[in-house]
């Protein structure tokens, strides 16, 4: 049986070993910055580096928004109305949820769709592109009853945590789309 300053050293070295990890743990998931100087101190030990929301953590919600008209060039269309699906939360979704995959999807195109308008792509290359396609047929399926012959959708940014007047921001205003796409009036 160790001695009571052995042991006693032993449970320093161990608790000073442990509050070391969690430092550099904690310091290693933090921005960049410290993360290229604490590597040289660690002699190879492994650290966690845990990204939940990394780079970049969203802190904007994208709306999808729609509107109709009739003609070619709608004279009065519609006010816009938000279609944007929401998911119903329970507790069982964490292990399983399937219906969780079509906004997924959705949201993943109206953001590369933020992506391509950010880059200042070409409307035509961003009309053309599978997102595009995707979030028209989302906003045509999500239609109200007895839609007129033609659509548009809008992408909005929304930023709950900005000041009132700077919380809603236009991404992308869609061309007039028909509501039959094989009917062309």
């Amino acid at each position: 049986m160790p001695s009571l300053s052995v042991r006693r050293a032993l449970g320093a070295a161990a608790t000073g070993a442990l509050t070391a990890h969690l430092i550099a743990t904690t310091l290693f998931n933090t921005p960049d910055s410290f993360n290229l100087d604490l590597r040289r101190y660690v002699g190879g030990w492994t650290i966690p580096g845990w990204r939940f929301f990394a780079p970049n953590p969203g802190v904007q919600n994208v709306h999808l928004l729609v509107r109709t008209g009739a003609g070619e060039t709608p004279a009065a269309p519609t006010q816009w109305q938000d279609v944007t699906p929401t998911i119903g939360h329970h507790v069982l979704n964490i292990v399983f949820h399937p219906r969780s995959r079509g906004p997924k999807a959705l949201f993943d195109a109206m953001q590369q769709l933020s992506v391509m308008k950010s880059n200042y792509s070409r409307f035509d290359f961003i009309t053309s592109s599978t997102a595009y396609e995707l979030v028209a047929d989302a906003g045509r399926g999500l239609l109200p009853p007895g839609a007129s012959d033609k659509f548009q959708f809008l992408l909005v940014n929304y930023f709950p945590s900005a000041p009132a007047e700077q919380r809603v921001q236009p991404i992308l205003v869609s061309e007039w789309e028909h509501v039959h796409p094989g009917v062309r009036t």
